[in-house]
């Protein structure tokens, strides 16, 4: 009883871990942002940042990732 007991505690200390990390990347600022990065954000993203000068963990991959594939495009 106290092995499944343990058990069902870890489990949830677990999932309680796991949901405070999943949160703060979508809510706490890590990526410093300078002027210029900035203006290129709001560019290729078409959002405007306003006065924030950091990014979320999500902002800044969804920002790398759209800013690959639309700085490999060719315009003929």
């Amino acid at each position: 009883m106290e092995a499944n007991t343990f058990r069902s505690m870890m489990l949830i200390g677990g999932v309680m871990v796991l949901a405070v990390v999943t949160a703060c990347f979508f809510t706490v600022p890590i990526v410093e942002v300078d002027n210029q990065s900035k203006y290129h954000y709001e560019a290729v993203m078409n959002d405007d940042l306003g006065d924030a000068d950091h990014l979320t963990g999500y902002q800044a991959i969804v920002f790398s990732v759209q800013g690959k594939i639309r700085g490999t495009v060719e315009h003929y």
